[in-house]
């Protein structure tokens, strides 16, 4: 069982109760100051750097090639460029932006998640680069624009059906916008991925310039590398996109490619506040390897509670206060 100990380790690390507390809680946390709520998760991040983070089986990624190179530069932060990538090792480079689809357990939240990347290269490391620009959950999030929040969309599904269909339908009203598609996988073969873009890439992960305050802030994934080897690669011609209005004009009409990978895919995930710092393959490697689960912490809520419950006596502290002063007047 040792060559599981990684995979098991991961899931250990996810905690049901502790994820139903954060859950429970985000709502108030989200009443205090929005630099209180950062100071919050981020020192929680140097207590407990490292989160689990599993996506379920049946990611499934539509790449699109961008079409207006200067609105997708805007639309990311200053210390990035666009840059051309390969989503397999036999297709062709394009600047692109891809729509990830997946049903996610962490250590912090648990639910459905849709992101659209523009794929990007740091101007400092070098490191190819996915730039979350936004997203649309069904869970709890956290980033420098909304702090932490609950689902900002109205309905979210991504799922599978018998007939070998992926599923999907993310709708969120308040940003007039909605991703709805199906997707064939049963014609679909196993290809090898183009490895800077799926290995150099999750270890070098940031958000848009809008939520991230255009921040040159990344963080990083350790993960066993053959996660990332392979993956379905599916046919055009069996997806129906029913509606797809994110960013009209930005990208072309239909996706260049679709990857959808069908296993769970195990990362140990840099918590907000921390980053490892990893730069290349050999780093990610060595990370992988010299992992030890019994020294990382589990994240916690303690902080989370505490404040709570701070925030929940305030409010009668002051009250005593005004009766004791009111009576002594």
């Amino acid at each position: 069982m040792k060559n599981y100990s990684f995979t098991k380790g991961i899931e250990k690390l996810i905690d049901p109760l502790e994820v139903g507390s954060i859950h429970f809680l985000a709502p108030y946390n989200k009443l205090l100051p929005e630099k209180i709520q950062h100071k919050i998760i981020e020192s929680s991040g140097k207590k407990t750097p490292y989160m689990g983070f599993v996506v379920e089986p049946y990611c499934y990624f539509l790449c699109y090639e961008i079409l207006d190179l200067e609105w997708a530069q805007r639309l990311i932060p200053d210390n990035f460029n666009l840059i051309r990538t390969q989503i397999f090792e036999n297709d062709e480079p394009k600047y692109y932006g891809l729509f990830g689809c997946f049903n996610v357990h962490t250590s912090a939240f648990w639910g459905q998640r849709m992101e659209f990347y523009i794929i990007a290269e740091n101007i400092d490391t070098g490191l190819l680069t996915w730039i979350i620009v936004d997203y649309d959950t069904n869970t709890i999030s956290y980033d420098k624009k909304g702090g932490l929040f609950e689902s900002n969309c109205d309905s979210a599904v991504i799922t599978t059906d018998f007939a070998g269909n992926v599923i999907v339908d993310v709708l969120n009203i308040n940003k007039n916008r909605t991703l709805t598609f199906t997707s064939n996988i049963e014609s679909a073969l196993m290809q090898p991925l183009h490895q800077r873009l799926w290995i150099e890439g999750n270890l070098s992960i940031g958000y848009g310039r809008e939520i991230s305050h255009n921040s040159p802030d990344v963080f990083s994934l350790i993960f066993d590398p053959r996660e990332v080897e392979r993956a379905l690669q599916c046919n055009i011609d069996d997806l129906t996109i029913e509606m797809n209005s994110w960013f009209p004009g930005l990208l072309a009409d239909k996706p260049s490619q679709l990857a959808c990978f069908p296993y769970a895919q195990h990362f140990l995930a840099d918590s907000p506040g921390h980053s490892s710092s990893l730069l290349t393959k050999n780093d990610l490697e060595q990370a992988y390897i010299k992992t030890d689960f019994t020294t990382i912490p589990a994240y916690s809520t303690k902080s989370m509670k505490k404040n709570f419950v701070l925030g929940a006596a305030i409010p009668w502290i002051l009250l005593v206060i005004a009766i004791i002063l009111y009576i002594n007047k």
